[in-house]
């Protein structure tokens, strides 16, 4: 099971990086790109990973782990500041990049639980469809700006396993230890919604209105949000 769970969503990391990488001639009109990625990652907290942490944890599980993400946020984002490397303007989109990676992977902890507690095979199968379609449009959103910052194939494969890896720990927690409590993952689910919220607000939305008019990555942000709407519709 842990395979298939670590399969499915690199497959669908992987895709959404080629998506990513076939738009790349767009790199150039990056208010619109990035108002389209901002509306896509709104949508996706707001229509299925908000509601999700809300069934499992309730509200106060919920806000505790919210909270918890914003502040670790603040560290990460701090740490890299003070590294040499990151202090360079042009390195925004690798600080971006980083920080949507560590908030994808946190996020994949909880599904790899939940798929390797399961013992239902129809339930088991949902699941795995889930984290294939799931993935695909976290792939636009983490290789958007990595491959504006100029990253090659190797290093593409390389953050595709990072980010599925904790797929295979979910797994054997769930599975050989028997461990999927629902407040748990609820918690860990709320902390990524933090570290990612506040990722789109700095990294995203905020280069984008210094970029271009606020009106109109209003609109972009919009469509963006409606084309994760009818994503998730479908899927």
């Amino acid at each position: 099971m842990w395979l298939f769970g670590f399969l499915c969503t690199s497959l669908g990391i992987l895709i959404g990086g080629t998506i990513a990488w076939l738009f790349k001639g767009l790199q150039q009109k990056i208010d619109l790109v990035y108002g389209i990625c901002a509306g896509i990652i709104l949508g996706l907290i707001s229509i299925e990973i908000f509601p999700e942490a809300i069934e499992l944890g309730g509200w106060l599980i919920t806000i505790v782990g919210f909270t918890v993400g914003m502040i670790l946020f603040g560290l990460l984002h701090n740490v890299l500041h003070y590294i040499q490397v990151f202090k360079k303007t042009s390195n925004i989109y690798i600080r971006s990049g980083l920080l949507l990676l560590i908030s994808f992977a946190v996020h994949n902890l909880p599904m790899g639980i939940t798929l390797g507690a399961s013992q239902e095979k129809e339930f088991t199968i949902s699941l795995l469809q889930t984290l294939l379609f799931h993935s695909i449009p976290e792939g636009i959103i983490l290789f958007t700006p990595l491959i504006m910052a100029g990253i090659n194939v190797f290093l593409g494969f390389l953050i595709t396993l990072i980010i599925s890896s904790p797929v295979l720990l979910g797994v054997y927690i769930g599975g050989v230890l028997g461990f999927n409590h629902q407040y748990f993952s609820a918690f860990l689910i709320s902390i990524t919604i933090g570290i990612i919220l506040m990722v789109t607000v700095s990294e995203i939305l905020y280069p984008a209105l210094l970029k271009s008019s606020p009106l109109k990555i209003i609109t972009f942000t919009l469509i963006g949000f409606g084309i994760i709407g009818l994503y998730i519709k479908l899927f």
